[in-house]
């Protein structure tokens, strides 16, 4: 009969100890399978084939990963672009209105019309500056096609004043740093 030993893992193994026999069994000789050289090759060939193929799949699959991570950033570029654009669409109604009042403002006479006017404007100037829209100074600087489009040309005979904005029609504003309005101004020219 087998004596049976609880290891550390707590299941009984069987070390091949019979009650009458000796402390030991002598150890077993290593096994060798003899396999045909031919199909020992085969073998070998299918191993290496088939981690060439894992290679290429672990390539493959990494590649696919950057192309998901160049596809999710693409998006959120276009999706931040298109809420930009739908912003810009709506803020162009507003910007219209702001002018007006601008206008209103400036030809307005002193009193309590003109003062309630005044906080008016800056309470829209404040809400609109809050969802990112602000105005774009352009009067004093040198001309910017980027941010204006000159409407009217001023000459002048001072070199120092050559190509700046000397009179704003229309102010530029930008939203998020890009501008979504350009400002119609005036520009010195040397004559």
């Amino acid at each position: 009969m087998k004596d049976r030993h609880r290891g550390q893992d707590g299941r009984g193994e069987d070390h091949g100890h019979d009650e009458a026999g000796a402390d030991e069994a002598p150890a077993a000789a290593p096994v060798e399978l003899a396999v045909p050289l031919g199909e020992y090759r085969a073998l070998e060939a299918r191993a290496l084939a088939a981690e060439a193929k894992l290679r290429e799949v672990a390539e493959s699959f990494r590649a696919a990963q950057q192309d998901l991570e160049s596809a999710r950033a693409r998006l959120e570029r276009d999706q931040t672009l298109r809420v930009r654009e739908a912003l810009a669409r709506s803020f162009g109604g507003v910007l219209a209105a702001l002018d007006h009042l601008d206008l209103a403002m400036e030809h307005a006479d002193d009193g309590p019309l003109k003062a309630g006017l005044a906080l008016s404007l800056r309470q829209m100037h404040d809400a609109l500056s809050a969802e990112g829209l602000e105005r774009v100074p352009t009067v004093g600087r040198p001309f910017d096609a980027a941010t204006a489009e000159a409407v009217a040309i001023e000459p002048t005979a001072d070199p120092a004043r050559n190509n700046l904005v000397v009179e704003e029609y229309r102010p530029a504003y930008a939203l998020g740093g890009q501008v979504i309005r350009a400002a119609q101004v005036r520009v010195a020219k040397l004559a």
